[in-house]
């Protein structure tokens, strides 16, 4: 396959970063482009439905993956991926596209076996910086591999540990109208069931959750429910 990637010439201080933008950004454009026609050029008229960040990130990240070149003319590369997207020669086509872009950037790392680090480091080499930029960039590449049926190393999905001065939020207690020292927690309302929230004059609002097919008798159930717990909390007093 040809990915239409550089000659390896490109000098060090304009080394382009690998792609940072979702890959399901990547995969729904080559549906777009199969759905209608491989245009010669991909320009701003064609990425006009994205926003502007976007845009420009899709269109870097298909130039480092050599699917445009400088002009942004349409490379075999691209077309090769556009006609395999959605066919049994997906996974195939994909397979021996993402190790040859990553090459550069991955080198001799054994990405069966190494950790997490090594991967981060082998992509701080390539200029990017720690953070967001870092985590999203090796998203793209692992969520990639994924795509293509690679196998990657198990340390790679470790998760980060929690900062430890990030203390967890915690949920403010509601006053309970009745008085007493009973928090009211809120409950989600269940599927097939409508939340009705309305005033109550001179008190706090009323919130009743209900059942979506509620009948006329099920309703007069529940109208005398609430008239009777209503007379004996008047009782009460």
């Amino acid at each position: 396959m040809v990915n239409g990637k550089g000659n390896g010439k490109e000098p060090e201080a304009e080394r382009a970063l690998p792609p940072y933008i979702p890959f399901k950004t990547v995969t729904n454009f080559l549906q777009k482009l199969k759905d209608t026609v491989i245009p010669p050029r991909i320009d701003s008229s064609l990425l006009r439905s994205y926003p502007g960040s976007v845009a420009r990130q899709l269109k870097a990240s298909l130039k480092y993956m050599g699917l445009i070149d400088d002009a942004g003319n349409t490379t075999e590369g691209l077309t090769n991926l556009v006609q395999a997207y959605g066919t049994p020669q997906w996974k195939d086509e994909l397979r021996d596209f993402i190790p040859i872009v990553y090459l550069p950037v991955i080198g001799d790392l054994d990405t069966d076996k190494a950790t997490l680090g090594q991967l981060h480091q082998k992509f701080r080499d390539q200029g990017v910086a720690d953070g967001q930029m870092l985590q999203k960039c090796v998203t793209f590449y692992l969520s990639a591999l994924r795509e293509a049926g690679l196998t990657v190393s198990p340390h790679f999905t470790e998760r980060a540990p929690r900062r430890a001065d990030r203390k967890p939020r915690s949920k403010k207690p509601e006053s309970n109208p009745n008085g007493g020292d009973e928090e009211e927690v809120e409950t989600p309302p269940q599927s097939n069931t409508i939340k009705f929230s309305f005033p109550v004059p001179d008190k706090p609002s009323a919130t009743i959750i209900l059942p979506a097919d509620l009948a006329t008798d099920d309703w007069a159930m529940i109208d005398s429910m609430i008239r009777a717990y209503v007379q004996r909390r008047e009782k009460a007093k």
